[in-house]
């Protein structure tokens, strides 16, 4: 294995890259504690026959599944009401130094209209000064389409951050029925 394979850094994570919603998770302005983590996973079936008793004779994918978490360390009442389809951000009318977000609602409607693209990148190749591209997207991980939820686990006690662990679960692409894609996305067949 060449030594330009192995990875060691951590990663910046982009809701909506390219889109009108993208910001960036894992930098000095929206740090991240503990980091972020990707899980892809394959469901099979392995059909069984009474010859060859329990043992499988095949493998049948299923299902297929993914699912981020992204440990926030920073409190940002914008990016909650960006990232969040049931969360709405309101601005004091009186003094707008004043502002809350509410989480609630759409309990019954589809969350997919809210999907967006979810992109691990290696900080070491994100370029914030790279306006059209962030940088380089060689190594990416993305989740082609993901879904915020608002399933946080907020720890308030002496001596610990606050971190905000959003999770986000990853639905397949209707248009080319793929559910994530490693390294440059934009690359055409």
């Amino acid at each position: 294995m060449s030594q330009s394979n192995l990875q060691y850094t951590e990663a910046v994570v982009i809701w909506d890259l390219g889109g009108a919603d993208e910001f960036v998770l894992g930098t000095a302005e929206m740090p991240l504690k503990g980091g972020a983590t990707a899980n892809i996973t394959e469901e099979f079936w392995g059909p069984t026959y009474d010859a060859w008793g329990n043992t499988p004779v095949d493998q049948i994918k299923v299902g297929e599944s993914a699912q981020a978490t992204v440990n926030v360390g920073g409190f940002n009442l914008e990016m909650f009401a960006t990232l969040f389809p049931a969360a709405e951000l309101i601005t004091d009318q009186s003094d707008p130094t004043k502002k809350v977000v509410r989480f609630g609602g759409k309990i019954g409607e589809s969350m997919l209209p809210y999907a967006k693209s979810l992109t691990f990148r290696p900080k070491d190749l994100f370029d914030a000064s790279d306006a059209t591209g962030l940088g380089d997207a060689s190594q990416d991980v993305t989740f082609l389409k993901a879904i915020p939820r608002a399933n946080m686990s907020i720890t308030f006690a002496p001596q610990t951050e606050r971190v905000y662990p959003v999770e986000f679960v990853g639905v397949v692409d209707q248009a080319t029925g793929k559910l994530v894609a490693f390294g440059d996305n934009s690359a055409e067949a």
